[in-house]
């Protein structure tokens, strides 16, 4: 690899002014291969939750701070119809939208009834971007999306399947403009090797790990027959204390 800077003086004085120069140039400049080499990782990419790239969705915990005094300062929830409320102004479109965007719509609005509006808006919980895992895995979680991440590990995070799982049929519950999307991943597989199902999860997805077909028909015969048990309980008490006089 060909290095950025090369500079080769005799005099120690002369040295030291190249180097200053060079330091200076570098700063200015950037110093950067035009290749990476084959094994080196590459850039760690930027969290979802960057407040410049996220868009705001519902159940995001939003603070709007309208400035000057007397200063407005409130905590909301974006509904699901990506609104929340704000004093003077009402109802105000948060969801698709950057926090400085919104910023700058709450401010066009609230000129109307303050002076030079200064407004911002901070991003707090961004929970819109939830992924969730359920069913029969150890420990279900709720965790937000802050990088790329593959099926297989947000079952991980969640403890991984359970003993009772149908491992080969999990459920990935996408919510789209059109509707729910339904896509099933055979998590057998990609614990061995083969990875055409370990999808890249997105913001609101439902991962949801079912039982199989066995253990389901338990559950089924159990809910069917807990009814009857609260009868037979309610009734036999009585019963028993009767024969017993």
């Amino acid at each position: 690899m060909r290095p950025c800077l090369v500079s080769s003086l005799s005099s120690r004085r002369g040295a030291r002014a190249v180097g200053i120069l060079a330091l200076t140039v570098a700063l200015a400049t950037g110093c950067a291969s035009p290749l990476m080499p084959k094994g080196d990782a590459p850039p760690a990419a930027p969290a979802v939750a960057t407040t410049d790239l996220y868009r705001v969705g519902a159940s995001d915990r939003l603070t709007v701070r309208v400035l000057p005094d007397p200063p407005i300062e409130r905590i909301v929830i974006v509904r699901p119809d990506g609104q929340f409320s704000m004093d003077l102004i009402g109802d105000v479109q948060a969801a698709g939208k950057t926090t400085n965007e919104i910023a700058a719509d709450v401010q066009a609005r609230m000129e109307e009834y303050r002076q030079s509006p200064s407004v911002s808006v901070s991003l707090e919980g961004p929970l819109s971007n939830a992924v969730a895992v359920m069913g029969e895995v150890e420990s279900p979680v709720l965790f937000a999306l802050e990088r790329d991440t593959r099926l297989s590990e947000a079952v991980a995070r969640a403890g991984g399947a359970t003993e009772l799982a149908a491992a080969s049929r999990v459920r990935v519950v996408r919510k789209t403009a059109e509707g729910d999307t339904l896509y099933i991943a055979n998590l057998d597989n990609i614990q061995g090797g083969e990875a055409e199902t370990d999808m890249l999860l997105q913001r609101g997805d439902l991962v949801f790990v079912p039982p199989a077909a066995t253990v389901e028909a338990g559950y089924a015969l159990r809910r069917f027959l807990y009814p009857l048990e609260q009868v037979m309980r309610t009734v036999a008490g009585p019963l028993l204390g009767f024969l017993i006089r």
